[in-house]
Order: structure tokens, then C-alpha cells, then sequence
């Protein structure tokens, strides 16, 4: 972390250690600073003090005025990808998209060998493990524990109700418009840097194109044995 200020760098060490001295009359929770309290009891209360000057609405913080004026009103998009064209309003996207690249997945799940790009993508995964089923089709009330599991279903028992968009460049069928952006932004987009195979020697500049080599090295026996003449998959 850097900062021109002082004034945020002494707030940022304050993350970093056990004191919280602030704590929340309401629920006990305590806190690093006063303004993190401060923002917690306007969640209480329901007091949005930060007041959009372009539109109605009012925000808790200032960081979420902030945000949503970029976003709604002033669409600036000021941390650039150094690799790609991609521009983000909010550096966490930005560091998020930057794994794209490097292939960096620092979200590993502690019961399987999963590892994701974000928190979010771990999340979603931890479902999988506890067997809860959030989504539920709209149609016939059948339940999964992926929203993504869920629309393949929707398509294959309940098509004639659902809009298709289909990929122009390999044959998945998408329900929604903006989901069929997000398909072709992280897997048909090429990459100025190759991604090299993890298995072999091979890079590839498309990440579709390296996903379907990779599934040549599925019945591959990679570790063998020095004793004797066993190999094995994993």
C-alpha cells in the first residue's frame, strides 16, 4: 500500500493490528477507526449522508458516492490494463482482470484442490462441498447450486422460453445478452501474452484455445514412478 497522505497510511496500518477500540453501541462489533464505526451505525439508523449531486440517490459512504458517480454519471475509468485494452473503474476489478493475464489463483479452497481468480468464484465453489442449492428454476422449482448449472438446465428442459445467444466462436449456448460478453471478454479475447500450458510447451493467446489443448493431456499418466514402471493420472 501507498498513499501521498500521511494522514491514510496511518489509517491503512490500522488494519493491520488487533485494536479496535471502536465499538458499535448497537451490536458490540468493533472497529479500527471512528470513521469505519461512523459508517457502521448509518447502516443501523439508515442514514445515507453522501448525497449524488447529478441524481436522488445517497450513499452510506463516501466511497460508494464515489463509486456510483463513475460508474452512473462520469464514467471514468481510470485503472488501465498494462497488457490489454481493459479499463476499470474500481482497482479490485482491475487486479481481479490482471489474473486473467498471469493466471495468477490466489483463492484456494481447503477441501478440494479448487483455486480461483477471486473470492467470489471460491464462494460459489464452496457450494459444491456444503450441498446447499440457492438457485432455482423459475419454471419447474428444480434446484443447483451454480446460477451457471441452472441456466444449462433451463436451456435443455425449458428452450422455447428461454432467449439463446449463442457463441460465435465455439458452441455454448448462452440465456443472457450480457453473460455472452463476459463469455467472449475471458475466453475468446486475445492476450498479447501467450498463456503456456501448464503440461507441456505449448502457449496459446486465446484462453478457449488453451482449455480444449489441455483436455489432450486428460488421460496422460504425468507421474511415474523412479522404482518401478508405475504412472498415474494424480
Amino acid at each position: 500500500f501507498t498513499s501521498l497522505r500521511i494522514s491514510s497510511l496511518n489509517r491503512h496500518v490500522k488494519t493491520h493490528s488487533d485494536d479496535k477500540r471502536h465499538v458499535c453501541h448497537l451490536c458490540l462489533k468493533a472497529f479500527h477507526t471512528a470513521t469505519l464505526l461512523h459508517n457502521h451505525v448509518n447502516v443501523h439508523t439508515g442514514t445515507r449522508p453522501y448525497k449524488c449531486s447529478d441524481c436522488d440517490m445517497a450513499f452510506v459512504t463516501s466511497g460508494e458516492l464515489l463509486r456510483h458517480r463513475r460508474y452512473k454519471h462520469t464514467l471514468e475509468k481510470l485503472f488501465r490494463c498494462s497488457v490489454c485494452k481493459y479499463s476499470s473503474v474500481e482497482a479490485s476489478k482491475m487486479k481481479r482482470h490482471i489474473r486473467s493475464h498471469t493466471g495468477e489463483r490466489p483463492y484456494a479452497c481447503y477441501l478440494c484442490s479448487y483455486a480461483g481468480k477471486d473470492a467470489y468464484k471460491l464462494k460459489r465453489h464452496m457450494v459444491t462441498h456444503s450441498g446447499e442449492k440457492p438457485y432455482e428454476c423459475c419454471v419447474c422449482q428444480a434446484k443447483f447450486t451454480q446460477s451457471g448449472t441452472m441456466k444449462i438446465h433451463m436451456l435443455q428442459k425449458h428452450g422455447e422460453n428461454v432467449p439463446k445467444y449463442q457463441c460465435a466462436h465455439c458452441s455454448t449456448f448462452i440465456t443472457r445478452k450480457t453473460d455472452l460478453g463476459v463469455h467472449l471478454r475471458n475466453l475468446h479475447s486475445y492476450m498479447a501474452e501467450a498463456i503456456k500450458c501448464s503440461y507441456c510447451e505449448a502457449a496459446f493467446h486465446e484462453r478457449y484455445a488453451l482449455i480444449q489443448h489441455k483436455t489432450t493431456h486428460r488421460n496422460e499418466k504425468r507421474f511415474k514412478c523412479d522404482q518401478c514402471s508405475y504412472a498415474c493420472k494424480q
